[in-house]
C-alpha cells in the first residue's frame, strides 16, 4: 500500500501549470479542467448536465473514468444532502502536492479538497 501513496517519480503525471493554478498533461495536452473556470464547467456539466442534485438519494452511486483533481467528487460533496457513493478510476493520479497546488485554484472547496488529500 504505501506504494500507492508515494509513486515514483517516473509514475507521476508530468504537468504543466497555465495561469489560474490549471494544471495540463504534457503528455496529452490536455487541461485537467476549464482555464475559464473550472469549478463553473464542473457544475454545469457534471452536477447539472447529470441532474445530480435532484436525484441524489441514499444509497446513490456515481462512477467515472478519469479522476483527474477529483474536482467532479469535490462539487459533489459539496451539494449532496446525503451519503453518496463515488467510484472513480484514473491512470495517472496526481500525488497529493500536485493535488493541493491544483485545488489552490478552489478556495470555495477548502476543506472538502483538504479531506480528499
Amino acid at each position: 500500500m504505501s506504494d500507492l501513496a508515494h509513486p515514483a517519480p517516473e509514475d507521476e503525471p508530468a504537468l504543466d501549470w497555465r495561469e489560474g493554478g490549471v494544471p495540463v498533461s504534457r503528455d496529452f495536452d490536455d487541461p485537467y479542467f476549464s482555464l475559464a473556470g473550472g469549478l463553473e464547467e464542473t457544475r454545469h456539466v457534471f452536477l447539472a448536465g447529470n441532474d445530480l442534485p435532484a436525484r441524489l438519494v441514499p444509497g446513490f452511486h456515481v462512477a467515472e473514468l478519469g479522476f483527474g483533481t477529483g474536482l467532479n467528487a469535490l462539487a459533489l460533496a459539496q451539494v449532496a444532502q446525503v451519503p453518496v457513493r463515488m467510484t472513480s478510476f484514473e491512470a495517472f493520479p496526481m500525488t497529493v502536492p500536485q493535488l493541493a497546488r491544483a485545488h489552490a485554484a478552489f478556495p470555495a472547496l477548502a476543506d472538502l479538497s483538504a479531506q480528499l488529500r
